[in-house]
């Protein structure tokens, strides 16, 4: 049906009146565009999402950590997992909407993230003991792995909101915030107070659904 909009001319050439006559006609007839919602509503539908999807998976596999931390580690730990929750959400909306300035670099989310969280179950958790290191891990990453999921199950669509100038980016991006999901439910439920525990299976959930991520958006980006 816009075959006349796809038409080249040669410089200098101006359309005949019958030409500019159907060109106008498609245009009046194209539907109309879809406006992106704004950054905000973007942003508090993506955080909305990680809270409620974090929860109730958590609710399915029992809140089991609170007995084990302290209130002063539950707002580390819990205040890092919400703020690395807004980097994440905030850069990738940047990246959801064409045209928008952007305030966050790619790389900086997947790496402060992995890197801050590290830090953070460092200081509080010193016990680094491998006694039933597999047998208690396995458990926590497949529940980190399935979290992520579910997670970028329900951000696809949210993705499909806006429009993806750069799938690959946006995606990586997507993925590790979704395995950000994965590692706030196992906030909630894993009672195991070892900093190694915490950096090979709850933070491998994460990385895992970061290369995936990457595995997806190479696919759609190239797909297009």
């Amino acid at each position: 049906m816009n075959d006349d909009l796809n038409i080249s001319l040669s410089p200098g050439e101006p359309p005949d009146a019958e030409l500019l006559k159907r060109i106008t006609v498609q245009m009046e007839s194209a539907p109309a565009v879809r406006p992106l919602p704004s950054n905000a509503i973007l942003l508090t539908i993506s955080l909305s999402l990680f809270a409620i999807i974090s929860f109730a998976l958590a609710a399915v596999v029992k809140f089991k950590a609170f007995a084990a931390l302290s209130a002063g580690e539950m707002e580390l730990y819990y205040g890092a997992i919400g703020l690395f929750a807004l980097l994440f959400g905030r850069a990738v909306v940047e990246r959801m909407i064409p045209g928008e300035k952007r305030q966050i670099r790619s790389f900086v989310p997947w790496i402060a993230a992995p890197a801050g969280l590290g830090l953070v179950m460092g200081t509080l958790f010193s016990d680094h003991s491998t006694v039933g290191f597999v047998s208690s891990g396995i458990p926590c990453l497949t529940t980190g792995v399935i979290s992520a999921l579910v997670s970028g199950v329900f951000g696809w669509r949210l993705l499909r909101c806006g429009y993806l100038v750069n799938p690959r980016e946006t995606i990586l991006l997507y993925g590790f915030f979704a395995g950000l999901v994965g590692i706030a439910v196992l906030a909630l439920h894993c009672p195991i107070r070892n900093s190694l525990h915490f950096l090979v299976w709850h933070l491998g959930a994460m990385i895992l659904a970061g290369i995936a991520g990457l595995l997806v958006g190479n696919y759609i980006e190239n797909a297009d």
